[in-house]
């Protein structure tokens, strides 16, 4: 197949590292390593552009542009990553319909409240429209599902799942003596948790999760959270941990995505709550490490971890119930070790990347023939 593929909401060469990024650049790669031939169709950006009327003409002129360029490249089909209400795709669902093209959304997402709030009527009208007129949507959340399924008939929406290589992120007993010799950290009982630092809701589950980690230091003394990440909350998050709970808490700045594992194998358990998490790559890499997951009930969590199978989770703002989890798999190696073994057998049969996206790249060869029956 030739595809046309266009990201809306982050294109996929972004230097800004984060979960929607890394599942776009895997869904582009991997059908482009199947042997099919893909144009980045726009490297525009259009988030909250819908209410941005200073940039529409700019956004005219890319239209032109990218219809010229996606005509002579001559696709078999439109494939849109990551279409809702921040970022509608305003550019796919009109050039397929001038080309003659099927018109696919991967992470369709739609929600009825944001029609109700001037500020975001617009980007939810653009994003319904989008949905309407594709030949097939996947959604890769339940909710996601459960909502794409009133607007959208069966035969045009597919659950899908998103994934990981498991061979990526494989304990690593080399790696993990490693690592705890590098910090001085043998005999300690180690949380990981990773994210982007920035002043957002990924500082605020990082200032939770250290108050939630506070308590544990006087029930467990041997224990030590480690922060993997960067950004410009840093140094109040810093400031915070010294704070609550002096040397107990190491920032480790930027971690490369493929060193990551080295940390998981050194880990006992990943903790990271999650306000607003969508999905959360992080949960399914820890948990092919044979990590369990202590995190808030939140859409993300939910969706990654199986409660009391996988992980324990707890009511969003909830800290002390985080620390009573927290302390209840560092006290007892042996639930720790079952829930490990679970994590990493749940990415193994429901998140592997090859074989979910193997899915995807079928249904997307039974639409684009549409267009020649």
């Amino acid at each position: 197949m030739r595809i046309a593929f266009f990201a809306p909401h982050k294109p996929i060469d972004h230097p800004q590292p984060s979960g929607d990024l890394i599942i776009g650049r895997t869904l582009h790669d991997f059908l482009k390593n199947q042997g099919h031939e893909l144009l980045v169709a726009s490297d525009s950006r259009l988030r909250h552009i819908t209410c941005k009327p200073a940039k529409w003409p700019g956004l005219y002129l890319e239209f032109r542009r990218t219809l010229k360029r996606v005509q002579e490249f001559k696709p078999d089909l439109w494939l849109t990553y990551h279409s809702y209400y921040k970022s509608p795709d305003l550019l796919g669902p009109h050039i397929a319909a001038k080309l003659g093209i099927p018109y696919v959304i991967y992470q369709g997402v739609f929600a009825t409240k944001y029609r109700r709030n001037f500020k975001t009527w617009a980007g939810y009208i653009t994003n319904k429209h989008a949905l309407l007129h594709a030949d097939h949507v996947f959604a890769n959340k339940d909710r996601d599902f459960r909502n794409l399924s009133r607007i959208i008939i069966p035969e045009k929406l597919s659950r899908t799942y998103v994934g990981i290589k498991p061979d990526k992120f494989q304990y690593c007993a080399v790696s993990a003596e490693e690592i705890r010799n590098k910090h001085g950290l043998n005999g300690e009982k180690i949380i990981l948790s990773t994210a982007m630092l920035r002043e957002d809701v990924k500082a605020q589950s990082i200032s939770d999760l250290i108050r939630a980690f506070t308590p544990v230091t006087k029930e467990i003394t041997q224990t030590t959270l480690l922060i993997a990440g960067d950004g410009e909350a840093r140094p109040r998050l810093e400031q915070l941990a010294a704070k609550q709970a002096g040397g107990k808490i190491l920032f480790l700045g930027r971690v490369e995505r493929d060193e990551l594992y080295k940390y998981y194998s050194a880990a006992d358990i990943f903790a990271y709550p999650g306000i607003n998490e969508a999905l959360g790559m992080v949960y399914l890499e820890a948990q092919c490490a044979g990590l369990p997951v202590v995190a808030y009930s939140t859409p993300g969590p939910k969706e990654a971890v199986d409660q009391g199978v996988t992980g324990l989770l707890s009511p969003e703002g909830d800290i002390a119930a985080m620390t009573t989890n927290l302390i209840k798999l560092l006290s007892n190696p042996s639930l720790c070790e079952k829930m490990g073994n679970a994590a990493t057998e749940r990415i193994k049969t429901h998140f592997n990347l090859t074989t979910n996206l193997k899915k995807v790249e079928n249904r997307l060869n039974k639409v684009s023939l549409w267009r020649y029956s």
